[in-house]
């Protein structure tokens, strides 16, 4: 019974790797839905849906939760899940990172950002816009929300490296992130600093960080380039 499984397992994948190979199916095409493939399989969905798992792991599709599944780019970098720099991430994957600063200046928090930072509305933040790049591609857009008082010697040079660095020469010891990850649309401006559609969905992903005093580090948004740069997680049974 297991064999039997594995072998129709083995199918789906085989099917959609074959379905890319002979070009049947292009980068960012859809491929057919669980549903569609158990039926074509007479599988179940769970036997489907491990086939998608293994090829957004391998890098091969990407799935973007209520949308489906995608092809990926043969060059698609993976973000780590470990919490490390975007510098030391991409160093690791053997490209250059590098970033542009496209906004730096002193604003008032807002209800909505103010809440998750646990300021005042009125309260003044550094608010950041950067485009991170991995060799020629950019593959994040970044909104970053700093407190002033806590980073007086940010600046534009040290934007255009490494966050986490400054903090470590700063002192401060990075502990942990929250994330929350959503699909959506890229509005226009960002779609153009990606070089993509703004039809191409991508993913946001929203971190709050914290240092190891409990004090918060910064609020930022990250619009990941999915055909580039994307998102994988492992999790393992806890014994």
């Amino acid at each position: 019974m297991e064999d039997k499984k594995v072998s129709k397992y083995q199918m789906v994948e085989s099917y959609i790797v074959e379905g890319i190979q002979s070009n049947h199916y292009k980068v960012n095409d859809i491929l057919p839905t669980e549903a569609e493939l158990a039926e074509k399989f007479n599988c179940s969905r769970v036997t489907v849906r491990q086939a998608l798992s293994n090829l957004a792991y391998k890098g091969i599709i990407y799935r973007i939760q209520g949308k489906g599944s995608f092809v990926s780019k043969e060059n698609t970098l993976k973000r780590s899940p470990l919490l490390k720099s975007f510098t030391e991430d991409i160093l690791d994957m053997g490209k250059k990172p590098w970033s542009t600063v496209e906004t730096f200046h002193i604003t008032k928090v807002g209800e909505h950002i103010g809440r998750i930072m646990g300021l005042k509305p009125t309260d003044k933040i550094y608010y950041i816009e950067r485009v991170r790049f991995a060799d020629n591609d950019p593959i994040l857009f970044e909104k970053t929300y700093m407190e002033i008082s806590k980073h007086p010697e940010i600046s534009v040079k040290i934007l255009e490296g490494s966050k986490y660095e400054y903090a470590k020469n700063h002192g401060m010891e990075i502990a942990i992130s929250y994330q929350n990850i959503t699909p959506v649309f890229p509005p226009e401006n960002i779609a153009e600093k990606l070089k993509i559609s703004s039809k191409t969905p991508i993913l946001k992903l929203s971190n709050v960080t914290y240092l190891s005093t409990g004090e918060l580090f910064d609020y930022n948004e990250l619009y990941m380039n999915t055909e580039l740069y994307q998102f994988n997680i492992v999790k393992k049974v806890e014994k």
